[in-house]
């Protein structure tokens, strides 16, 4: 009987454990495409075109991956008469960045979401100062990437 009701309780365990999962894969988006735009940065900044070049690219990755895109499109890229209508266009200006050769560092970026057919003005947001990992500029790319497209699924939900 003890053996019978650990069963029960293990299956009931792992049956609730799947259920956000079951949950997200079933979740629409909130936006259907998105045409994310190449980075740029403020005068103040003074960047290498790597970084921003690195950066966009993991952005592009990660934002495909919050689920609040169906389809996540490069500067430029094809989208479909039928699909336009519906699409938005992300542009991200980084106006902040604060390296420290010793400590993580931080960036900071303009974030703004705009419908592609008549760029009607969405949201406008600027993030909080998002950390990064020393390193080289590749290391420092990817974690800004990464941690800008949380900040932006975190302001966009």
């Amino acid at each position: 009987m003890k053996r019978y009701v650990l069963w029960s309780m293990l299956v009931a365990l792992l049956f609730a454990a799947s259920l956000p999962a079951v949950a997200k894969e079933n979740a629409q988006p909130k936006y259907n495409i998105v045409e994310v735009k190449h980075l740029t940065h403020a005068e103040s900044t003074d960047l290498p075109a790597d970084y921003l070049t690195w950066t966009y690219d993991r952005l592009r990755e990660d934002l495909a991956k919050t689920g609040i895109f169906g389809k996540v499109v490069e500067d430029g890229g094809a989208i479909s008469d039928t699909d336009a209508a519906n699409a938005v266009v992300l542009e991200c200006k980084i106006v902040k960045f604060r390296d420290t050769r010793l400590a993580v560092g931080e960036v900071q970026a303009e974030v703004t979401l705009r419908s592609r057919g008549d760029h009607k003005l969405l949201q406008q947001f600027i993030t909080k100062g998002v950390p990064i990992n020393g390193g080289g500029w590749s290391n420092k790319a990817r974690a800004s990437g990464h941690n800008l497209a949380e900040e932006i699924k975190r302001n966009l939900k």
